[in-house]
């Protein structure tokens, strides 16, 4: 059992909330803020005699149970997007959900036409595969086995692209995916992900370099981009676009930001759902981090509220109090230092003149 249990909790929230999204802990500081105006106020209390300190304990206690209490229910809901882009990624795969269970005769030739082309791909593959084999593997010394490298697949795939061979461009796709894990040189990693781009699949990385490409683009060249990549259906710079205009902290307001809304029932099926798998990872991932900082905020507020070493005044401070109180308040710009028969106004009197006047 731990010698100060309060410590330790203390250590514990706020290691959690060290290194987390910050975006709730504005939210925090300012209930925290309120807290300890209020804890002041009592403790005011207590020291010219209004209060004990069981019944200011009392209720510090309780206003701490409330701030941990009304944090937690903000921070169950929280994220810093506006709940519009959720809104837009559901209605579009409801949408794109109910045309598919109502395809017109063209809707079922086209998905027909393309499983046909999948198929043929697949048997073309295993039927040439020795081929592919004999124009991207080299021998690195003579009698050695023949086996693929980086530059003899990156070539392999860019004539195949270019003669139009699609059997040959995915079998090289294929071989590059599987050589990644031979290389170590981030450059060499770039062109892998460039070579193995299809506009009908999300790869992480492409969408993040596109992200950082992009990040400090002026917004003509982001509605540029956005149109570009509804235009195409390129599922990785639909993504790109709809993840920068969730960050963007205007939201909607900004125009590329609202054709990127608009243009969601234009994305291709793979962006919808590689967007709603990271939307609600994203959003449980910003929920986790208020959590931290609300229990962080609530457990100052439970240590602050034991109002550890106020002590009640005794009766020469009570009296001593007394007589002070006893003289009239000093007028506005009046020194006080050498006039001894005025006092200074008190916080709190100070505080309830401000108020009475708003």
């Amino acid at each position: 059992m731990a010698l100060n249990p309060l410590r330790d909790a203390l250590r514990n929230a706020g290691l959690s909330a060290f290194g987390q999204d910050a975006s709730f802990q504005p939210e925090a500081d300012a209930a925290l803020g309120r807290f300890r105006a209020m804890r002041e106020s009592l403790e005011r209390q207590v020291r010219r005699g209004d209060l004990t300190v069981k019944v200011a304990r009392d209720r510090s206690t309780a206003a701490a149970r409330e701030l941990r209490e009304s944090l937690d229910k903000k921070a169950s809901g929280h994220s810093p997007a506006a709940r519009v882009f959720v809104d837009r990624l559901s209605d579009a795969a409801r949408a794109r959900a109910k045309a598919k269970e109502n395809l017109s005769l063209e809707g079922l030739q086209r998905e027909t036409n393309r499983l046909l082309r999948q198929g043929l791909i697949e048997q073309q593959l295993a039927a040439r595969q020795g081929e592919f084999e004999g124009r991207a593997f080299v021998r690195s010394f003579s009698g050695g086995p023949a086996v693929p490298n980086l530059q003899t697949l990156l070539d392999f795939h860019e004539t195949s692209r270019i003669a139009g061979d699609e059997p040959a461009m995915e079998w090289g796709r294929r071989q590059l995916e599987s050589f990644r894990s031979r290389v170590v040189n981030p450059d060499d990693h770039a062109k892998i992900d460039q070579a193995c781009d299809r506009p009908d699949q999300v790869n992480p990385r492409v969408v993040a370099r596109y992200m950082e490409a992009l990040r400090d683009r002026d917004s003509a060249d982001l509605e540029s981009f956005v149109g570009q990549a509804t235009d195409s259906r390129d599922a990785n710079a639909c993504a790109a676009a709809f993840l920068l205009a969730r960050e963007q902290p205007e939201g909607a307001s900004v125009r590329w930001v609202r054709d990127v809304l608009n243009g969601v029932d234009r994305f291709p099926d793979a962006a919808l759902s590689s967007l709603r798998v990271w939307e609600a990872d994203t959003r449980q991932a910003e929920i986790d981090s208020a959590k931290s900082h609300a229990s962080f905020a609530g457990a100052i507020a439970e240590a602050e509220a034991r109002l550890s070493g106020l002590e009640p005044p005794d009766s020469a401070a009570l009296a001593r109090q007394a007589r002070v109180f006893s003289k009239p308040i000093a007028a506005p710009g009046e020194p006080i230092g050498l006039t001894l028969d005025r006092r200074g106004i008190p916080r709190d009197e100070f505080d309830a003149s401000l108020a009475r006047e708003v």
